[in-house]
């Protein structure tokens, strides 16, 4: 089989489409990763191939393809065409980043599109960019909030040209080459690099007279820094046009052609620690004893390890979707003499993953943890001292560290917003009065906010205690939006799924998790929860969130509204192995962590 799209949802490999033997193909079908178990899922209404997929809002999604009447449709899994796309799509990648799905190197061999369209319901579509080169079938991958597009057919041939599109301001240019030219490589992120594998390397006739036939069996790797190739390593079988899913730190190259025929095979390639162009991650060590998770628990549901301040343990854990611990903070000698770390109540990787940022809001502290050091690097505030000048804070609150190196923190007690230029210890700007003005009226004053997390414009949506508020303020300083989460007594840390829906926890007995409009519309709830402090959504669809007096972190996925992974003892307490005591902060690991998703649009307020 070749020319098929594959996309992964609720952990499974969804296989669409394609070209065998006997033609196209109408089939969907389910590839389950551990075991490569094929199953059938659904059918399309027509056969396609050479089309682009997407999961959007839950649901599987089908752009284009080569098919007569496909080319001009959007196809929802088992049922009939749903919207009708600006153009004939075909050759086209679908790239999701930040909640929008961006369709690039659409047309037809010979004529390709410098459009990049973008959608966030798959019904309605809007040009994001123009590529300086236009191309059809390249390889594409969203990298920090950018897109990341690798070579591709032009008007006169394959090429070599490396695109990089900022979808927020619409900016693309081209930042660098591939050794030699490839046409519909496979182009995904693994273990923290972006990896270009196969592809065809020459074309038939002249320019534009049909598809490349030589294909390549090489591993590449982008520094995304640089824009600088590197040979990674060699595929078992040269290959082009083949599907390709990432789940956990394992990708998927699915059938596709060597050149002189379609490949039933699916090549895997696995992350190496020394693969990633960042320091070694400890948790990528081969994994030991069993895990510890809930009954009923899916492993699957979970895309990377999740790091938890496990808050009255006074530790940063990183538990793996099994249920196992890989990674713990502070061990024995990890901190220096007298040094101490107390009720971690937050903790976020940084932008470029070699930071951990940890906020101890009880004991007024910010640290910054170096990952491949293990020692606090940075310390902002004094312990146990709570204040208003310089070097101290008041109840800080979700410390997060932009990809220039500020940090930007609620100070709640305070009724500000700070941000911080280390190795500095005053604040270098801030946002709110302090002095008993905690009433909501942003910029100007905040009713206690207790987080500021980025949005895709580069703004930041803050959350007030104080009346209950979700604020949109942009880098200017002007509020976009105001609004009270429906149905919500505590707001807590506020943060974006995708542009006009928001995702907040309701830090309360009566506890909750819902997503809202900022015109304060509720677009989905879950209760049942005991003071949960923050959710966040994860690229698979579902919603990691800790549950803190329950004492565990979840997975809900929102189209069930069911629990499907859980570590903890419900209500119980502990320090063992599956337990944890009041955890009231997590991220992902990298790459899938809040702020390397946020990298390419996070501004400095």
């Amino acid at each position: 089989m070749t020319g098929a799209a594959a996309v992964v949802k609720d952990g499974q490999i969804l296989v669409v489409g394609g070209t065998s033997a006997g033609g196209e193909l109408r089939s969907v079908t389910k590839l389950a990763p551990r075991t490569g178990q094929q199953r059938p899922a659904s059918s399309l209404p027509l056969p396609v191939s050479d089309a682009a997929a997407a999961v959007i809002n839950g649901r599987l999604t089908v752009f284009g393809g080569s098919g007569a009447r496909s080319a001009t449709r959007v196809e929802g899994q088992g049922a009939s065409a749903t919207a009708t796309l600006p153009a004939p799509m075909s050759g086209v990648s679908a790239v999701t980043a930040s909640g929008r799905t961006y369709l690039i190197g659409r047309g037809r061999p010979g004529h390709p599109q410098a459009s990049v369209v973008a959608t966030s319901d798959g019904t309605r579509f809007a040009a994001a960019a123009r590529l300086p080169v236009p191309v059809s079938y390249p390889g594409a991958v969203a990298w920090a909030g950018q897109l990341w597009v690798a070579g591709g057919l032009t008007a006169t041939g394959p090429t070599n040209v490396i695109q990089r599109v900022d979808p927020r301001t619409g900016h693309a240019a081209v930042v660098g080459h591939l050794p030699q030219p490839l046409v519909a490589p496979s182009v995904f992120v693994l273990g923290g690099a972006i990896v270009v594998a196969g592809g065809s390397t020459a074309q038939s006739g002249g320019p534009g007279a049909g598809l490349p036939r030589e294909t390549s069996d090489a591993v590449l790797t982008i520094n995304p820094g640089t824009g600088a190739v590197h040979a990674a390593g060699v595929l078992p079988t040269p290959v082009a046009h083949a599907a390709s899913a990432v789940v956990g730190d394992t990708a998927y190259l699915i059938g596709g052609t060597d050149g002189t025929r379609a490949l039933p095979e699916v090549t895997v390639l696995r992350a190496a620690a020394d693969s990633a162009p960042q320091p070694p991650a400890p948790w990528l060590a081969p994994a030991k004893g069993r895990g510890h998770l809930a009954p009923g628990s899916d492993p699957s549901a979970l895309p990377a390890d999740v790091l938890v301040a496990d808050h009255m343990n006074n530790r940063l854990v990183i538990i793996d979707p099994q249920g196992r611990v890989r990674w713990v903070f502070p061990r024995p000698g990890d901190l220096k003499r007298g040094q101490t770390f107390r009720v971690p109540d937050d903790a976020f990787f940084s932008p470029d993953g070699r930071y951990i940022i940890a906020t101890q809001e009880d004991d007024q502290l910010i640290s910054v943890i170096s990952v491949a050091e293990r020692r606090i690097v940075y310390r902002y505030g004094k312990a146990g001292s709570p204040g208003a000048g310089p070097d101290r804070l008041d109840n800080p609150d979700d410390a997060i560290l932009l990809p220039g190196g500020d940090i930007v923190a609620a100070d709640i007690k305070n009724c500000r917003i700070v941000v911080i230029d280390p190795p500095a210890h005053r604040p270098a700007h801030v946002l709110g009065h302090v002095g008993g003005w905690c009433v909501h009226q942003p910029p100007r004053h905040f009713g206690s906010p207790n987080g500021a997390f980025p949005m895709t414009d580069g703004g930041y949506v803050v959350t007030e205690i104080n009346g209950d508020w979700a604020d949109g303020i942009g880098l200017t300083g002007k509020v976009q939006w105001s609004a009270h989460p429906p149905g919500v007594l505590y707001p807590s840390d506020t943060n974006e799924v995708y542009p006009g829906c928001y995702l907040t926890v309701d830090y309360s007995s009566q506890g909750q998790v819902v997503e809202f409009t900022p015109g304060g519309r509720l677009l989905w709830r879950h209760g049942g929860l005991n003071q949960p402090s923050l959710a966040i959504p994860m690229a698979n669809g579902n919603i990691l969130l800790n549950d803190d007096y329950n004492h565990r972190i979840v997975v809900i996925n929102p189209v069930s509204n069911h629990i499907v992974w859980q570590y903890g003892h419900t209500g119980v307490s502990g320090r063992a192995p599956g337990y944890l005591n009041d955890p009231d902060g997590l991220d992902l690991v990298p790459p899938d962590s809040l702020l390397i998703r946020h990298a390419g649009t996070a501004g400095r307020p």
